[in-house]
């Protein structure tokens, strides 16, 4: 597969993603809750919470492609703490639903680790979206960039604001805004605004 493929599936990953992880609340709803059976709520976050964040690690790798260059060393270390926290996010909401299928309990440990990446996703996606908006002026990049910059802290402030619990106000808070982000750049990547920068890379 082509260098141009291959960055297009990134694109399309982190749209596909982003979206997911936008969407995803929607199964703590008690409608959802009502037709889910215990098997589907398996399938569903396993497709819902664990998938997009493997997709937004593609959609991350590539950006980090295509603005290496120009956002300087501020973009990369967002970009590693940005996916040290996804794959934080990743193991711990796997561990967490490896242990309910195998016990019917919730793991303490995945649970921690899952907030654990968030605290840390609040850091990586907050300098990796000021980067952003530095070099990049389309409005879906611009606003994706700004969004990310500020999704994770607002998640956590939402969070705390309904109380802390793990339940549908804290997974909106958490992965909405983050998850609209990655779906406006996303939507950049696949723009002629992403073929302009994959020249620009191409050429540096």
């Amino acid at each position: 597969m082509s260098s141009s493929n291959l960055g297009r599936w990134g694109a399309w990953a982190g749209t596909l993603g982003g979206l997911l992880w936008a969407l995803f609340p929607l199964g703590e709803l008690p409608e959802a809750d009502a037709v889910l059976t215990p098997r589907g709520v398996l399938v569903y976050y396993g497709l819902g919470y664990l998938l997009p964040q493997l997709l937004l690690l593609m959609g991350l790798a590539r950006l980090h492609t295509l603005c290496r260059r120009s956002y300087g060393l501020l973009g990369t270390v967002g970009f590693f703490v940005s996916s040290a926290a996804l794959m934080l996010t990743f193991v711990g909401g796997a561990w967490e639903m490896t242990n309910i299928t195998s016990t019917g309990t919730v793991s303490t440990a995945g649970y921690w680790t899952s907030i654990m990446g968030f605290f840390v996703l609040a850091c990586g996606s907050g300098l990796l979206g000021l980067a952003i908006i530095g070099v990049l002026r389309d409005p879906p990049s611009y606003l994706g960039g700004l969004l990310l910059a500020i999704a994770e802290p607002l998640g956590f402030l939402f969070v705390f604001a309904v109380g802390g619990a793990w339940d549908f106000g804290s997974r909106v808070g958490l992965t909405v805004p983050c998850g609209v982000a990655w779906a406006l750049l996303g939507y950049a990547l696949l723009s002629q605004r992403g073929a302009a920068l994959d020249r620009r890379a191409r050429t540096s």
